[in-house]
């Protein structure tokens, strides 16, 4: 009797209803009385990770699988994202993974980053991981990461607070020591100097960044932010703001100022002019951000001239007529004037490097970046500083 209905297609299709009709109830209510996975349970990488597309960023085998009888939804899903993989594991097992697209933003259905512009970053919102795209502007610090420690027999290469190598005196060489920041020359010129237990950076990170990412060590800012980023943090001393990426930006011009050289021949001329150069060398280009400071690149190098009113009795004479030009752009800006340099003539402060010591304060709301340059030549010669703000376009 059974079997004779069971060959009507009316009756099956009445069961199946009935089935439905049982089933729906009882989904409902186990997904609502199952708390709803944490997002820092499927990450394959720690959330503040820098992310860029294509990037694992969810693993498959943290995320909840669940009884298929209770989601065929999710089997369809997977049918429609032509998911095969986990198609045929639900029919063998009756179990069925989360889709990863439900509790994920930016993230496609095999767990890898979408595609998106610029160094991401991977955080959550609620229960769900995201992959968060790029701010128009991303700043960070320039902070010591591998340091090179005198030991009593040579040096020891330590990163994280961990050894990773060492090195007796006559192993020290551009190819035995992982930095671009300090050659083999300047490390062995400090090994004599150093004491025991002493040590110097070699290598630098990216940290405190402006949205809160991660520090992201040196073998990974090339790969994320790119060659600019890093040619700039070479040009300038740890401690700088780094601006490590910008996009969809607009420039505004807002000051001008300039200067000229003229002639004091008591401190010569041809010096003050060399030192006029590299001062507007060492700031043209410099990005500060809002709510940092700034000095200027540290590759420059200034000449010293005999002063007996100066500390140590000499100076870098030629730098005051660029400050002034840099002072007097950043005030008609409407920003403070900088650490080091005074409103007077002779504007450069006794006892301040001109580049290091010397700090430009951006107390608006938006980057800026300081151009200068020079045209002529000996006392004639001009020394130009303008201000440019950046704003997201």
């Amino acid at each position: 009797m059974l079997r004779k209905y069971l060959k009507n297609p009316k009756v099956i299709i009445i069961v199946v209803i009935l089935v439905i009709l049982i089933i729906a109830p009882i989904d409902y209510h186990i997904a609502a009385n199952i708390p709803r996975q944490n997002p820092e349970e499927i990450n394959s990488i720690p959330l503040g990770s820098t992310v860029v597309t294509g990037m694992q960023v969810v693993d498959p085998n943290k995320v909840r699988k669940e009884p298929l009888i209770i989601h065929p939804d999710y089997l369809i899903k997977n049918i429609q994202e032509e998911q095969i993989g986990p198609v045929i594991y639900s029919l063998f097992t009756g179990t069925i993974m989360t889709p990863i697209k439900d509790i994920t933003e930016g993230v496609e259905a095999d767990g890898r980053a979408r595609k998106f512009e610029g160094p991401g970053m991977l955080t959550k919102k609620g229960y769900k991981l995201v992959v968060q795209p790029p701010a128009n502007f991303i700043w960070a610090y320039k902070t010591p990461y591998t340091y090179a420690a005198k030991t009593k027999d040579g040096i020891a290469i330590i990163e994280d607070n961990k050894t990773i190598k060492v090195l007796s005196p006559e192993e020290i060489n551009n190819n035995t020591i992982p930095s671009e920041y300090v050659n083999a020359t300047k490390l062995k010129e400090w090994y004599k100097k150093a004491k025991i237990g002493e040590k110097i950076p070699i290598d630098f990170s990216l940290s405190n960044f402006s949205d809160g990412r991660l520090e992201v060590p040196p073998k990974d800012i090339l790969k994320f932010f790119g060659e600019k980023t890093k040619k700039y943090m070479q040009e300038y001393p740890q401690g700088a703001p780094i601006m490590a990426y910008m996009h969809d930006y607009k420039v505004e011009e807002v000051a001008t100022a300039s200067s000229q050289l003229e002639s004091f021949p008591e401190y010569d001329d041809i010096s003050r002019e060399y030192n006029a150069r590299e001062f507007a060398k060492a700031w043209n280009g410099t990005i500060v951000p809002p709510g940092t400071s700034s000095p200027g690149k540290e590759t420059v190098q200034f000449t010293s001239s005999r002063d007996p009113k100066a500390p140590g009795g000499y100076a870098s004479h030629g730098t005051c007529p660029s400050a002034r030009a840099l002072r007097d752009a950043l005030a008609e800006a409407g920003l403070p004037t900088p650490t080091g340099i005074t409103w007077g003539y002779f504007a450069l402060e006794y006892g301040f490097d001109p580049v290091i010591d010397v700090k430009v304060y951006n107390d608006g709301d938006h980057p800026i970046m300081i151009i200068m340059w020079t045209e002529g030549s000996g006392p004639s010669m001009m020394i130009y500083a303008k201000i440019l703000r950046l704003v997201p376009a």
